[in-house]
């Protein structure tokens, strides 16, 4: 991609508990299978925030404040857990795939834990990031958080949503040890890794009265309405100090030693080895890190056999984002859009970004250089340690003609005496200028009726009239709600775009259409793809967010 060689080191440096580094360097974009989930993974805080992260920083914050005693980070990391807990790694079958939204009646998934994280995941959902990628992010981000950036675990995409639920088998505290290794070894994980897979979850959080008042005693505390009982002292720390107390006997883990003898899973499981492991995780912080960050990557990444996870998203060091291309009626383009480059603590004062244009043949346009600004809103950063931080620059220039269209550009980054020609691996960042998004006559409205909301999509596309397409359709991947279950499924659906004039002079017609659907919820977030096809074959200008066009006008 031609990054210099501070970025790739500074990257390497920054996310050093992450692997494979030098799988950067072999990004090319666009990748739709990673694209979106690195926004979420590091748009964490800032311009163009994605605000999945913002749920569980700090530790102990609870989007739902209607109830005290309860905190996000323990929650999603439990919601995570019970999601895999079903699978049978032998046969294939199960792990981390959303099943969980279906199974919140059952017994074993006590509390609202399970749906209210569910709905707080929704608005990150899209038919490019799965319910299930969600989940597996939300326990991510709340032992990141947790640890203050101290355990950093690598991040795979590609989770697949199931529609329906899945058998039962979460482990529960009644449970004896013979029940409890077995369930774990079906989820793949021996007996030593199964007592630290269960002391790295009871890090954070504690049993709540309101769901066990078998375990732990139900409390008449305003600050306390879930009558949470802690695992330890530092519940919103993901630290040993779960080893350390269990091992210095003074542990205040009620499932270690609550009052409930039956229920004292964490004692059974911690001793299961002769407590070596636990010992070994409470004479070392460090120790205990490394053994949950292996340990948790794994659990995250237990998915059905017929899944395949990506390699690891790493941060992509220059990206470009929200680009559009408009056709004017004078016979010029407006080209615009941003390119977010990662701070690696080398960038100057005076930084300047060029954007360099290729004709729709690839030649270089002999325009004045494309200059790219930005300014201090226009940074994005992490919530804690080891997320690196962005700035985007916007560009935008009307300077080209129909005549000469657009392939691709490249991106220069001058910093001082250092100047950097970013071409995406040789192959330039591509656009395609036969099929476009008008911004102006692309508008979006969202109407509620009660609980319900109504979405309406209107777009106007700008078609190459060389092209010859004998179809230009307008593809939304409906959301569409699922009975026993917050999440929704997205049902691609197809609508006829209409031809409704020809811009004189310019190459191009305009084509409209538009589409609605009802949904029980605000919704997941919303996309849509232009796909034309003809003699000349098919083109398709795909993912453009709804949020990303203006909202319509009232009339």
């Amino acid at each position: 991609m031609g990054q210099t060689s501070s970025i790739a080191a500074s990257l390497c440096i920054a996310l050093a508990i992450m692997q494979n580094c030098p799988s950067v360097v072999a990004y090319t974009w666009p990748d739709p299978q990673i694209d979106l989930l690195e926004s979420i993974r590091f748009q964490q805080n800032g311009f163009r925030q994605y605000g999945l992260a913002f749920g569980v920083v700090p530790c102990h914050s609870m989007a739902n404040m209607q109830e005290t005693g309860r905190s996000d980070s323990a929650e999603w990391f439990r919601t995570a857990y019970h999601d895999m807990a079903t699978a049978d790694v032998q046969a294939g079958t199960g792990g981390i795939d959303s099943s969980i939204a279906f199974e919140t009646d059952r017994e074993e998934n006590k509390g609202k834990a399970f749906n209210e994280s569910i709905g707080f995941f929704v608005a990150f959902h899209s038919a490019r990031s799965s319910m299930a990628d969600m989940v597996a992010l939300g326990a991510l981000f709340s032992v990141e958080s947790c640890s203050n950036g101290e355990v950093m675990i690598p991040f795979r995409g590609g989770r697949q949503d199931v529609t329906e639920a899945g058998p039962l088998g979460v482990p529960q505290p009644q449970e004896g040890l013979d029940s409890h290794t077995a369930a774990f070894a079906r989820q793949g994980f021996n007996t030593t890794e199964m007592i630290g897979l269960v002391a790295c979850g009871h890090s954070i959080g504690g049993v709540h009265g309101s769901n066990f008042p078998e375990i732990v005693d139900v409390v008449d505390d305003i600050d306390n309405q879930a009558s949470r009982h802690d695992f330890d002292e530092t519940f919103d720390n993901f630290d040993n100090s779960v080893a350390t107390q269990f091992v210095a006997n003074n542990s205040q883990n009620p499932l270690a030693f609550g009052h409930n003898e039956t229920t004292r899973s964490d004692f059974r499981i911690f001793n299961a080895d002769g407590g070596d492991l636990i010992r070994k995780m409470a004479e070392s912080q460090q120790f205990f890190w490394d053994t949950c960050s292996t340990l948790l990557e794994r659990m995250l990444n237990t998915v059905p056999a017929n899944v395949k996870l990506t390699e690891v998203i790493q941060p992509i060091p220059v990206k470009p984002n929200n680009l559009f291309i408009a056709v004017n009626r004078n016979g010029t383009m407006t080209i615009s859009g941003e390119v977010r480059i990662i701070e690696d603590g080398t960038t100057s004062a005076d930084r300047e970004v060029t954007i360099h244009l290729k004709s729709r043949t690839g030649e270089p346009i002999s325009i004045d250089p494309v200059v790219a600004t930005t300014h201090e809103e226009l940074q994005v950063h992490g919530y804690y340690k080891n997320i690196p931080s962005f700035s985007s620059y916007l560009f935008s220039t009307k300077a080209v003609s129909t005549n000469t269209g657009i392939s691709s550009f490249d991106i220069e980054i001058k910093d001082g005496d250092n100047v950097t020609m970013h071409q995406n691996n040789g192959q330039g960042y591509p656009l395609q200028d036969a099929l476009l998004v008008q911004k102006e006559g692309t508008c979006t409205r969202q109407a509620f009726i009660g609980r319900d909301s109504n979405n309406t999509l209107e777009v106007t596309a700008a078609v190459r009239d060389d092209m010859a397409f004998e179809s230009v359709q307008l593809w939304v991947p409906k959301p569409v709600n699922m009975i026993g279950s917050l999440s929704s499924r997205f049902e691609p659906t197809a609508v006829e775009m209409t031809k409704t004039e020809s811009l004189n002079g310019t190459g191009y017609s305009l084509y409209t259409g538009s589409f609605w659907f009802m949904i029980n919820s605000v919704g997941p977030m919303k996309t849509f793809d232009l796909v034309a096809d003809g003699p000349n074959g098919m083109v398709q200008n795909n993912f453009t967010k709804w949020a990303d066009v203006p909202i319509c006008k009232s009339t």
